[in-house]
């Protein structure tokens, strides 16, 4: 009785692994708004997810891990990791604001990173009913290997 039980377990965990590779190849939704998006990928840095950042970050075309070699996505995603580290980080008003384009947006935030607060433009394209990150001006945040410089 317990053999079968261990089995059974074991079988359960095959199964839902092989549910799981098979369904990696297409990607999550994106989140319907840009702040989400913004919010879950940040999460992702916080979390040290290339994978998860992958997930949020491209274009009109999809997330970049789906067109892109995936040596330069983990290339520019560990860049952006790094400049992104933060204690903690705070969207700014007025939210989400039209960029150039009707399928883009801009969504500001402040991080918190070893006593610096730069504040951050992140523009967002839309893909299918939700938004990717396509593009974060990484010299807004600093270098991250520098203490802050006081104003003046």
């Amino acid at each position: 009785m317990r053999i079968r039980l261990i089995s059974s377990i074991a079988l359960l965990g095959t199964i839902l692994t092989v549910q799981g590779c098979s369904s990696g190849g297409g990607s999550m939704p994106a989140p319907s708004d840009p702040e989400g998006t913004v919010r879950a990928f940040m999460n992702a840095v916080n979390a040290n997810s290339i994978y998860a950042m992958g997930e949020l970050w491209g274009g009109r075309r999809g997330p970049a891990r789906t067109y892109m070699p995936p040596e330069e996505v983990e290339r520019r995603l560990t860049v952006m990791r790094i400049y992104l580290e933060h204690e903690e980080y705070e969207i700014l008003p007025p939210g989400a604001m039209p960029a150039n384009e009707d399928d883009q947006r801009i969504v500001r935030m402040q991080i918190t990173r070893r006593g610096c607060q730069p504040v951050i433009p992140v523009t967002l394209t839309r893909f299918g009913d939700g938004w990717l990150v396509s593009n974060v001006d990484l010299a807004a945040a600093g270098n991250p290997a520098r203490t802050c410089q006081a104003p003046g």
